[in-house]
């Protein structure tokens, strides 16, 4: 077998955010590095996410994060990888348009209670990859 890498475009790395709802936040606590998944929604080149009162997300606001998303097929060594990095927002109970829009996107959590506290993230960098493996 013979893999390859590609880099994705931005416009590819959008289609492939969209694609799906659960991706990871990475952050540093305390110095100490943290990811920590999360279901998303996508508004653009922002993503937003739902964390409860007093959850560890809640040391994301105003702090540059990473946030991931990949799809790994075992079977086939084969996946991609999209990475949005930038300044996590607390939407918060803000009244400007923009918040209450985002609040108003279809955004269901997995997670067990309340998930009062909303976040953006503006993508200031976004990348993205692809491994395709093909018989040699």
């Amino acid at each position: 077998m013979v893999g390859s890498m590609e880099e994705l475009d931005e416009a590819e790395c959008l289609r492939l955010l969209a694609s799906t709802t659960v991706g990871r936040v990475g952050f540093s606590v305390d110095g100490r590095p943290i990811v920590l998944p999360v279901n998303y929604a996508i508004d653009g080149r922002t993503v937003v996410f739902r964390t409860g009162e007093g959850t560890v997300l809640n040391r994301t606001a105003l702090q540059m994060i990473a946030f991931e998303v990949d799809k790994i097929d075992d079977v086939t060594h084969s996946g991609w990888s999209v990475l949005a990095q930038g300044v996590a927002q607390d939407v918060g109970t803000a009244i400007d348009t923009r918040s209450e829009r985002l609040r108003k996107l279809a955004l269901v959590t997995w997670a067990p209670d309340r998930r009062d506290r909303w976040f953006r993230l503006d993508a200031d960098t976004l990348t993205g990859r692809r491994l395709s493996v093909r018989p040699a």
